[in-house]
């Protein structure tokens, strides 16, 4: 190891910084009047990089451009200099234009160094960013006095992308794998809960299955429409207040909106509202309570109305006035098959159109009562359907478990392997 100004590296490792190994380079600039909603060729500016351009420009003055100035090719690391700083897009080759400034590449030389050596090291880069006007920008000057090391070796750095891709490729699988047993999964609730696909043992085994006509269409004919007032009451939560505070050592938690996720479920918070003040006792949640979401402070509603189970994980979990505890009235219902109802998309999309509020969306007790949806009768049923959906959710479960290992797993060999404190053998 070598001591350099920016620690110790192997001997045969260098510092560098981004000038010397290409020019920063960018586009022309395209005029707003040269584009369109619709065209030839897609016009990519910071708000729609990496997306779906929402501009597009002439094939005329494209092939004009593109043999004019500067282009790039090819497997260029194209970079946000504006609003996200270093955010990497590869270019895929296809014909598309970019907003000069602020999106830029450095035209790098590959004998000194790889482009997918060059990718992993952008992501742990320290930009100097100016401030240019009400976002941070990234001039050339920064670009090209940004420092990163490297191996000399071509072929080692070579095998640094291709252990650090490999991992990469795991984690793309397990995400695709975790969207599709979702997609499943959202297929199956929407044929179950409705009635529209029995599992065996309930309903009419024959070929033509009897179905009543609803307000909500035709349903099976041993299932029933309810308003969910009919089916449980909803008890409000306690406004604390007092000293609020993070502490390892204090399991006095409020459930807030930012416990919801999105398709719903309980999440722990990175940084969680501990309570120090006295409460009531009826205001500390059960294991395995079911309580919903009744303040979404997102401007979508995306989580308004959202359901989840209290974990048991030995917590204390204080009940907020944000969040309704859900009371079933009796034993036709079971907990599991209600949750299940309250993460359907037609109860999701009649939550939303009962809200109130401008800016923050909120809901309350009565237009949840109001709703109605399809139900089974048959706690037998109910049981039935809950089981198969939960056996789905605990295969994803698994996957986002494993997709987690895979991310740590990755941070920690670019700490390793980008640094050279882990060398790979030829």
């Amino acid at each position: 190891m070598k001591q350099t100004e920016v620690g110790l590296i192997p001997d045969d490792w260098e510092v560098k910084t981004l000038g010397e190994i290409g020019e920063p380079c960018m586009c022309k600039r395209i005029l707003k009047e040269q584009t369109s909603s619709t065209g030839d060729v897609p016009f990519y500016k910071i708000g729609t990089f990496g997306g779906i351009p929402d501009a597009y420009i002439s094939r005329e003055l494209f092939e004009q451009y593109k043999e004019q100035y500067n282009y790039p090719k090819k497997g260029t690391l194209l970079l946000s200099a504006a609003g996200t700083i270093g955010r990497v897009v590869v270019f895929d080759g296809k014909d598309s234009y970019f907003q000069d400034s602020n999106i830029v590449w450095i035209d790098n030389d590959e004998t000194k160094v790889t482009n997918d050596f060059l990718f992993y090291c952008y992501s742990r880069m320290q930009w100097k960013t100016e401030e240019g006007g009400i976002v941070s920008r990234l001039y050339n000057a920064n670009l090209k006095s940004t420092s990163f090391i490297a191996p000399k070796s071509l072929a080692e750095q070579q095998r640094i992308a291709k252990a650090l891709s490999d991992v990469d490729a795991l984690i793309s699988t397990t995400e695709k794998l975790i969207q599709k047993k979702k997609n499943i999964k959202q297929g199956a609730m929407q044929n179950l809960l409705t009635g529209k696909k029995r599992l065996s043992g309930f309903g009419s085994q024959t070929k033509s299955p009897t179905y009543k006509q609803t307000e909500l269409g035709p349903i099976p004919e041993d299932w029933e429409v309810k308003s969910l007032g009919d089916i449980f009451s909803i008890k409000h939560g306690y406004g604390f207040e007092g000293q609020f505070f993070s502490s390892e050592n204090n399991q006095h938690i409020v459930v807030t909106p930012g416990n919801f996720k999105l398709e719903g479920g309980f999440q722990k918070q990175k940084q969680p509202i501990y309570y120090t003040g006295t409460y009531p006792d009826e205001f500390k949640l059960k294991p395995n309570d079911l309580i919903i979401m009744m303040t979404d402070l997102s401007k979508n509603s995306d989580t308004l109305g959202n359901p989840a189970i209290v974990p048991d994980d030995g917590n204390d979990y204080l009940h907020n006035q944000r969040i309704g505890l859900i009371q079933i009235h009796n034993d036709s219902f079971v907990k599991d098959y209600i949750y299940l109802l309250l993460c359907t998309k037609e109860y999701h999309e009649a939550v939303v159109s009962t809200a109130a509020g401008s800016t923050v969306k909120h809901t309350s007790p009565n237009r949840i009562y109001s709703i109605n949806l399809v139900v089974s009768t048959s706690k037998e049923e109910q049981t039935s359907i809950s089981n198969v959906l939960s056996s789905m959710d605990k295969e994803i479960e698994t996957l986002n478990t494993k997709l987690e290992k895979y991310r740590n797993l990755k941070t920690a060999m670019m700490q390793q392997l980008l640094t050279g404190k882990i060398r790979l053998v030829k």
